[in-house]
Protein backbone atom coordinates (compact mmCIF):
# COMPACT_ATOMS: atom_id res chain seq x y z
CA UNK A 1 0.00 0.00 0.00
CA UNK A 2 1.30 2.89 -1.06
CA UNK A 3 1.75 6.00 1.88
CA UNK A 4 -0.80 8.13 0.44
CA UNK A 5 -3.61 5.10 0.41
CA UNK A 6 -2.25 4.36 4.12
CA UNK A 7 -3.26 8.05 4.69
CA UNK A 8 -6.59 8.30 3.51
CA UNK A 9 -7.25 4.87 5.02
CA UNK A 10 -6.38 6.11 8.71
CA UNK A 11 -8.14 9.04 8.22
CA UNK A 12 -11.26 6.97 7.15
CA UNK A 13 -10.71 4.97 10.32
CA UNK A 14 -9.91 8.57 12.63
CA UNK A 15 -13.42 10.25 12.11
CA UNK A 16 -13.75 13.33 12.16
CA UNK A 17 -11.82 16.20 13.71
CA UNK A 18 -14.25 18.63 15.80
CA UNK A 19 -13.52 22.32 14.34
CA UNK A 20 -13.43 23.86 17.39
CA UNK A 21 -10.36 21.72 18.04
CA UNK A 22 -9.06 22.61 15.07
CA UNK A 23 -9.40 26.33 15.68
CA UNK A 24 -8.29 26.33 18.70
CA UNK A 25 -4.97 24.62 18.13
CA UNK A 26 -4.21 26.50 15.14
CA UNK A 27 -5.15 29.93 17.01
CA UNK A 28 -3.10 28.97 19.36
CA UNK A 29 -0.11 28.09 17.17
CA UNK A 30 -0.35 31.21 15.39
CA UNK A 31 -0.27 33.44 18.10
CA UNK A 32 3.32 31.50 19.23
CA UNK A 33 4.48 31.48 16.21
CA UNK A 34 3.61 35.60 15.79
CA UNK A 35 5.14 36.23 19.13
CA UNK A 36 8.44 34.40 18.00
CA UNK A 37 8.56 36.18 14.57
CA UNK A 38 8.50 39.55 16.39
CA UNK A 39 11.55 38.74 18.61
CA UNK A 40 13.06 37.58 15.86
CA UNK A 41 12.31 40.32 13.45
CA UNK A 42 13.84 42.99 16.60
CA UNK A 43 16.79 41.22 16.95
CA UNK A 44 17.78 40.20 13.15
CA UNK A 45 16.44 43.51 11.85
CA UNK A 46 15.17 45.83 14.08
CA UNK A 47 12.33 48.32 14.32
CA UNK A 48 12.99 51.76 11.46
CA UNK A 49 14.31 54.26 13.17
CA UNK A 50 11.67 56.61 11.79
CA UNK A 51 9.29 54.74 13.26
CA UNK A 52 7.18 57.13 15.11
CA UNK A 53 6.74 59.24 12.12
CA UNK A 54 5.78 56.47 9.65
CA UNK A 55 3.08 54.44 11.90
CA UNK A 56 0.28 55.31 9.87
CA UNK A 57 1.51 53.71 7.00
CA UNK A 58 3.23 50.50 9.11
CA UNK A 59 -0.45 50.27 10.16
CA UNK A 60 -1.61 49.64 6.87
CA UNK A 61 1.47 47.29 5.98
CA UNK A 62 0.09 45.30 9.67
CA UNK A 63 -3.21 45.87 8.08
CA UNK A 64 -2.46 44.27 4.60
CA UNK A 65 -0.78 41.30 6.66
CA UNK A 66 -3.98 40.82 8.92
CA UNK A 67 -6.33 40.58 5.73
CA UNK A 68 -3.74 38.31 3.74
CA UNK A 69 -3.98 35.79 7.10
CA UNK A 70 -7.80 36.40 7.15
CA UNK A 71 -7.40 35.21 3.39
CA UNK A 72 -5.90 32.21 4.19
CA UNK A 73 -6.89 31.15 7.40
CA UNK A 74 -9.90 29.29 6.25
CA UNK A 75 -7.97 27.10 3.86
CA UNK A 76 -5.66 26.38 6.58
CA UNK A 77 -8.61 25.26 8.91
CA UNK A 78 -10.17 23.01 6.32
CA UNK A 79 -7.00 21.25 5.32
CA UNK A 80 -5.88 20.23 8.63
CA UNK A 81 -8.88 18.04 8.78
CA UNK A 82 -8.96 14.70 7.06
CA UNK A 83 -11.10 14.26 3.53
CA UNK A 84 -11.89 17.72 3.10
CA UNK A 85 -12.20 20.09 -0.19
CA UNK A 86 -10.13 23.21 -0.45
CA UNK A 87 -11.82 25.07 -3.60
CA UNK A 88 -14.74 26.66 -1.74
CA UNK A 89 -12.05 28.20 1.08
CA UNK A 90 -9.96 29.35 -1.17
CA UNK A 91 -12.26 32.07 -2.61
CA UNK A 92 -11.04 34.73 0.26
CA UNK A 93 -7.62 34.53 -1.25
CA UNK A 94 -8.16 34.19 -4.41
CA UNK A 95 -10.09 37.72 -4.29
CA UNK A 96 -6.93 39.43 -1.93
CA UNK A 97 -5.21 38.19 -4.58
CA UNK A 98 -7.30 40.11 -7.57
CA UNK A 99 -7.58 43.16 -5.57
CA UNK A 100 -3.45 43.53 -4.81
CA UNK A 101 -3.38 42.86 -8.34
CA UNK A 102 -5.93 45.74 -9.51
CA UNK A 103 -4.31 48.11 -6.88
CA UNK A 104 -0.75 47.50 -7.80
CA UNK A 105 -2.01 48.76 -11.65
CA UNK A 106 -3.78 51.46 -10.70
CA UNK A 107 -1.11 52.61 -8.33
CA UNK A 108 1.79 52.15 -11.13
CA UNK A 109 -0.35 54.29 -13.67
CA UNK A 110 -0.75 56.65 -11.56
CA UNK A 111 2.70 57.19 -10.32
CA UNK A 112 5.11 59.45 -12.22
CA UNK A 113 6.59 57.63 -14.87
CA UNK A 114 10.10 58.73 -13.13
CA UNK A 115 9.67 57.52 -10.16
CA UNK A 116 7.62 54.00 -10.89
CA UNK A 117 10.91 51.82 -10.82
CA UNK A 118 11.83 53.62 -7.44
CA UNK A 119 8.40 53.08 -6.20
CA UNK A 120 8.13 49.51 -7.36
CA UNK A 121 11.46 48.07 -6.49
CA UNK A 122 12.92 50.40 -3.82
CA UNK A 123 15.94 51.04 -5.81
CA UNK A 124 17.04 47.21 -5.18
CA UNK A 125 15.78 43.84 -5.13
CA UNK A 126 13.24 43.94 -2.63
CA UNK A 127 13.83 43.30 0.87
CA UNK A 128 10.90 41.63 1.84
CA UNK A 129 11.67 38.85 -0.53
CA UNK A 130 13.84 36.87 1.85
CA UNK A 131 13.22 38.81 5.03
CA UNK A 132 9.53 37.88 5.06
CA UNK A 133 10.06 33.70 4.85
CA UNK A 134 13.08 33.98 7.67
CA UNK A 135 10.38 35.89 9.97
CA UNK A 136 7.78 33.21 8.40
CA UNK A 137 9.53 30.34 9.88
CA UNK A 138 8.89 29.92 13.53
CA UNK A 139 5.02 30.45 12.42
CA UNK A 140 5.50 27.48 10.10
CA UNK A 141 7.35 25.70 12.60
CA UNK A 142 4.64 26.52 15.08
CA UNK A 143 1.70 25.43 12.62
CA UNK A 144 3.56 22.44 11.91
CA UNK A 145 3.41 20.91 15.15
CA UNK A 146 -0.34 22.10 15.33
CA UNK A 147 -1.76 20.32 12.01
CA UNK A 148 0.57 16.98 12.64
CA UNK A 149 -2.08 15.77 15.50
CA UNK A 150 -5.18 16.79 13.18
CA UNK A 151 -5.33 14.39 10.35
CA UNK A 152 -4.94 16.15 7.23
CA UNK A 153 -5.14 13.91 4.44
CA UNK A 154 -3.96 16.35 1.33
CA UNK A 155 -0.73 17.22 2.51
CA UNK A 156 0.91 18.98 -0.10
CA UNK A 157 -1.89 21.81 -0.05
CA UNK A 158 -1.66 21.35 3.30
CA UNK A 159 1.89 22.29 3.35
CA UNK A 160 1.21 25.40 0.82
CA UNK A 161 -1.60 26.82 3.73
CA UNK A 162 0.82 26.76 6.42
CA UNK A 163 3.20 28.40 4.21
CA UNK A 164 0.47 31.35 2.90
CA UNK A 165 -0.44 31.78 6.51
CA UNK A 166 2.83 31.50 7.94
CA UNK A 167 4.02 34.31 5.32
CA UNK A 168 0.99 36.53 5.59
CA UNK A 169 1.55 36.73 9.32
CA UNK A 170 4.69 37.24 9.02
CA UNK A 171 3.85 40.16 6.89
CA UNK A 172 2.96 41.95 10.30
CA UNK A 173 5.99 41.98 12.35
CA UNK A 174 8.03 42.72 8.91
CA UNK A 175 6.12 46.16 8.59
CA UNK A 176 8.06 47.29 11.62
CA UNK A 177 11.33 47.25 9.52
CA UNK A 178 10.37 47.57 6.38
CA UNK A 179 11.46 50.80 4.96
CA UNK A 180 9.27 50.90 1.90
CA UNK A 181 6.10 52.68 2.48
CA UNK A 182 4.74 52.66 -1.09
CA UNK A 183 1.28 51.35 -2.17
CA UNK A 184 3.30 50.16 -5.53
CA UNK A 185 5.83 48.00 -3.42
CA UNK A 186 3.59 46.56 -1.00
CA UNK A 187 0.62 44.87 -2.74
CA UNK A 188 3.15 43.77 -5.75
CA UNK A 189 5.70 42.53 -3.36
CA UNK A 190 4.76 41.25 -0.52
CA UNK A 191 2.18 39.14 -1.83
CA UNK A 192 5.15 37.33 -4.33
CA UNK A 193 7.09 36.89 -0.90
CA UNK A 194 3.69 34.83 0.41
CA UNK A 195 3.62 32.74 -2.35
CA UNK A 196 7.02 31.61 -1.97
CA UNK A 197 6.12 30.94 1.28
CA UNK A 198 3.21 28.96 -0.21
CA UNK A 199 5.43 27.19 -2.49
CA UNK A 200 8.29 26.42 0.05
CA UNK A 201 5.34 25.07 2.02
CA UNK A 202 3.95 22.62 -0.38
CA UNK A 203 7.53 21.28 -0.69
CA UNK A 204 8.64 21.04 2.12
CA UNK A 205 6.09 21.02 4.90
CA UNK A 206 3.81 18.81 3.03
CA UNK A 207 6.55 16.37 3.73
CA UNK A 208 6.73 17.30 7.32
CA UNK A 209 3.35 16.68 7.50
CA UNK A 210 3.30 12.68 6.47
CA UNK A 211 2.27 10.21 9.64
Amino acid sequence: MKTDELVDALARDAGVVPRRIVERRIALAAAAGLAASLVLMALLFGVRADFGAAVVAVLLKVVFGIAAAAGAAPLLLELARPNTRARHVAVPLILLSIVSIGIALVAFLVTPADARMMSWLGGSVPECLYRIPVLAAPIAAALVLAVRGLGATRLRLAGAAIGAMSGSLAAIPYAGCCPMDSVLYVVSWYPVAILFCAGVGALLIGRALRW
